[in-house]
């Protein structure tokens, strides 16, 4: 997507710095938050107990899948209204196809920071965990 879709430049998406550092650092908290979820694996199959790390998981993960949802969002720029003809409209959908699914998939992701715990109560259970209140 961000290959196809330009900057204000006239440039690749992906060649405008700002948006290839945003991406490194979605890539580097993804990378960190896989070795923590492996560590906690290794743990729950040691039989070892598990301190705040589920939360933190929970909360990194939710912010990791909002931070990517919200860069193809930009990407997709004036592709990403959320507006989708009727079935039975006679115009076909407005930019590629890639741009399908997009929106309402972040639109949908905002709901992971709610469910299973919210985030707020997901950082007071880390909270209590490591300070021990």
């Amino acid at each position: 997507m961000a290959e196809c879709e330009l900057d204000g430049d006239g440039q690749p998406l992906i060649a405008n710095p700002d948006f290839r550092r945003r991406l490194a650092e979605i890539e580097a908290d993804l990378t960190a938050i896989s070795y923590t979820d492996l560590r906690v694996a290794a743990q729950a199959a040691a039989g070892e107990a598990l301190g705040p790390e589920a939360s933190i998981l929970k909360v990194k993960g939710t912010e990791i899948q909002q931070a990517i949802s919200d860069l193809a969002v930009e990407a997709l720029g004036c592709y990403a209204a959320p507006f989708d003809p009727d079935m039975g409209d006679n115009f076909g959908p407005v930019g590629p196809d890639y741009r399908a699914g997009v929106v309402p998939g972040m639109l949908f992701g905002r709901a992971a920071s709610i469910y299973g715990g919210t985030n707020e109560v997901q950082r007071n259970i880390v909270a209590k965990g490591v300070l021990g209140l």
